[in-house]
C-alpha cells in the first residue's frame, strides 16, 4: 500500500506538470475528480500566494482526510507595480481574456520595461499532524508585445506572453515563451518546476520507505548473554518484549562505532566486538493508514561482543530490565524477533563462541 497524495487543483496544465514531476515517487496521486464527494472550491481570500496555497491545501485536506498539495501562483509585472500578482487567475476566466487584458495594461510600455516574474508557492498539508510544508519558485522573464500563436504546446494562463531569455544552462528550454516549451522543458526552468523539485524531495523523505541499519550487540560474559526488556509503551507490539542492545546507525558513523556507543548508552557496558554473526536480517514495518503511511525496512546486523568494563546501569528510557541468560535459554524468552529467528541466532552464537574459544 502506498501513501495517497491529493493534488488540489482542477487545472489540467498544472496537473500534467505535477504528474510528470512526481511520476517516480512512492505515492498514489489522487485528483479532485477521484474524491467521492463533490467539494465546492474555497474562496481565495489571501493577500499573498503563500496564504492562498496554504488555505487551499488545508481546506481540501480537512474535507478529505488526505495528505494534500495545493499551489497558488501569480505573474508579477514590474511596470504595473506587481499587478496582476496574487489576482492573476481572476483577471479573466479564459487565457484569451487574461492575455488581452495584460496587453492592454502594458500598452505603450517598451520591451526593455516589460520585465516580469512568475512566482509560485506550493503548500503540503498533513491533516493528521496539522502541519504545513511550503516551497517557492520564481522565474524571470518579460511580457511579449503580442500573443504567440504558432508552436504552442501549453496555452493556459499567460503562457503565450511570458518569454524566458536564452540561458546557456538550458539551451533547449529557453529563448521562447512558456507556451512553446515541452512539458519536460518547462519543468526544467519554470517557477513551478523550481518549487516542485524542492517539494518532491520533501514528499520522498516523508513517504518513501526508510532503510535503517541496526547494529545489535550480543554481549557474552561468563557463559551468559545479556538481554534487555524493551521500554516502548507507544508501540505495544514491541513494549515489554526482549531484545539485544543496539540501535540505528547515525549519519557519519560506522557500524562498529555505532554498536559500541549504543551498547554503552543502553546497557552501561563498554565492549569489544568479536565478530558479526554472519547473517543480516531484514524486517519490513508499516505504521498508519492510506491517508498517512510510514514504511520502513530494517537491516539488522548482530555482532558477538565481549564485555570490557561497565556497571550495567541501563537507560530506563529504553529498557525496563536486563538479564544475563545462558545461550540455551534465549529461545525461552518472548523476543521481538520470531521464535524461528531466535533458534537460528542461538545456533550462530554457539558457533561463534566455539570458533573464538570464548
Amino acid at each position: 500500500m502506498k501513501q495517497k497524495l491529493l493534488i488540489a487543483t482542477t487545472n489540467k496544465g498544472k496537473l500534467a506538470e505535477i504528474h510528470h514531476f512526481f511520476d517516480d515517487l512512492s505515492v498514489d496521486i489522487l485528483t479532485l475528480s477521484d474524491v467521492a464527494q463533490d467539494i465546492a472550491a474555497p474562496e481565495e481570500t489571501g493577500d499573498t500566494i503563500e496564504a492562498n496555497a496554504m488555505l487551499k491545501a488545508r481546506y481540501y485536506a480537512e474535507k478529505t482526510g488526505f495528505l494534500t498539495l495545493a499551489d497558488d501562483s501569480g505573474l508579477f509585472v514590474d511596470a504595473l507595480d506587481g499587478w496582476p500578482g496574487v489576482k492573476s487567475a481572476r483577471v479573466g476566466e479564459t487565457s484569451e481574456v487574461q492575455c488581452d487584458t495584460l496587453l492592454s495594461e502594458l500598452e505603450g510600455v517598451s520591451g526593455d520595461d516589460r520585465t516580469a516574474q512568475f512566482r509560485v508557492c506550493l503548500a503540503l498539508y498533513n491533516p493528521n499532524e496539522l502541519t504545513f510544508f511550503t516551497t517557492f519558485g520564481e522565474t524571470m522573464g518579460r511580457i511579449m508585445e503580442e500573443v504567440v500563436e504558432s508552436g504552442v504546446i501549453t496555452a493556459y494562463g499567460y503562457n503565450r506572453l511570458f518569454f524566458v531569455e536564452k540561458d546557456d544552462r538550458y539551451v533547449e528550454a529557453t529563448g521562447k515563451t512558456y507556451a512553446e516549451m515541452s512539458l519536460q522543458e518547462k519543468n526544467s526552468v519554470s517557477h513551478r518546476g523550481k518549487a516542485l523539485i524542492k517539494m518532491k524531495y520533501h514528499i520522498a523523505d516523508i513517504t518513501s520507505p526508510k532503510h535503517i541499519i541496526l547494529a545489535n550487540g550480543i554481549l557474552f560474559r561468563g557463559g551468559k548473554i545479556l538481554i534487555n526488556k524493551r521500554n516502548d509503551p507507544h508501540n505495544p507490539d514491541f513494549h515489554g518484549k526482549w531484545e539485544f542492545p543496539g540501535g540505528a546507525v547515525d549519519y557519519g558513523e560506522t557500524i562498529e562505532e555505532n554498536l559500541v556507543r549504543e551498547v554503552w548508552e543502553e546497557a552501561g557496558y563498554t565492549v569489544s566486538i568479536v565478530a558479526p554473526l554472519g547473517k543480516i536480517y531484514v524486517n519490513q514495518r508499516e505504521k498508519g493508514d492510506e491517508q498517512l503511511l510510514h514504511r520502513y525496512q530494517l537491516y539488522i546486523i548482530p555482532h558477538l561482543c565481549t564485555v570490557e568494563s561497565g556497571d550495567g546501569v541501563i537507560s530506563d528510557n529504553e529498557v525496563l530490565e536486563s538479564r544475563w541468560v545462558t545461550v540455551k535459554e534465549l529461545v525461552e524468552y518472548d523476543f521481538i524477533d520470531s521464535k524461528e529467528r531466535m533458534v537460528e541466532i542461538t545456533m550462530l552464537v554457539e558457533k561463534k563462541i566455539k570458533e573464538y574459544k570464548l
